[in-house]
């Protein structure tokens, strides 16, 4: 079973459970938004995370066009601060990226078993990144980052269907080919010879 490294560990709280009802937000919480390219094109399907030295971390999923918005505990924002940024590109094993709610669901799915890391250490772990940010009290809405590639190969892509699934399919689609064959005509000639009746 995969583990999350210890520091991401700090991610947790924030992208799994948010706040509990009646929990009050964290304190002075500013914009953070920006965009996330890979040699200048939009990295769809990154993830991209901000831990301060203390508190709660923020992340965002990477949309289609590279941009991103922070939440911190299901709050949009972040406090004013300095952070370590990590951006991370994990391949799951059924060819596409793994957002931050599959790779930190309470319950895994199939794709993140054998998912893979396709960034370096020096961005995709928070313990070796060299990205950092100063976020201001007035926030930053163009924290823009392009980082240089190229890619680590992709995991192997699992089939969706276990033998037994294809198995079953298979015999369905015999079972609806046969649905659609003619019925079978009798075949012409004589029938079978009578026995002889015993003579009186």
């Amino acid at each position: 079973m995969l583990r999350p490294a210890p520091l991401l560990l700090a991610l947790i709280p924030a992208l799994v459970s948010g706040c509990q009802p009646g929990e009050a937000p964290p304190p002075r919480l500013v914009p953070v938004k920006g965009k996330v390219t890979l040699d200048g094109k939009p990295l769809a399907g990154a993830t991209i995370g901000l831990l301060p030295p203390t508190g709660s971390a923020g992340a965002s999923d990477v949309g289609p066009d590279g941009s991103y918005e922070i939440s911190t505990l299901g709050f949009k924002g972040i406090p004013a601060g300095e952070y370590v940024v990590q951006i991370s590109y994990k391949m799951g094993s059924d060819g596409k990226p793994q957002s931050l709610g599959q790779q930190f669901s309470l319950v895994q799915p199939p794709s993140m078993i054998g998912a893979k890391e396709l960034l370096p250490k020096k961005y995709s772990d928070f313990g070796a990144s060299e990205l950092r940010a100063t976020i201001p009290p007035e926030g930053n809405t163009a924290l823009n980052f392009d980082i240089q590639g190229p890619l680590a190969d992709p995991p192997p892509i699992t089939k969706g269907q276990d033998k037994g699934e294809a198995a079953a399919k298979g015999e369905d689609k015999n079972k609806a080919n046969d649905e659609k064959a003619p019925p079978a005509e009798p075949k012409s000639g004589p029938g079978p010879k009578a026995k002889d009746e015993p003579k009186p």
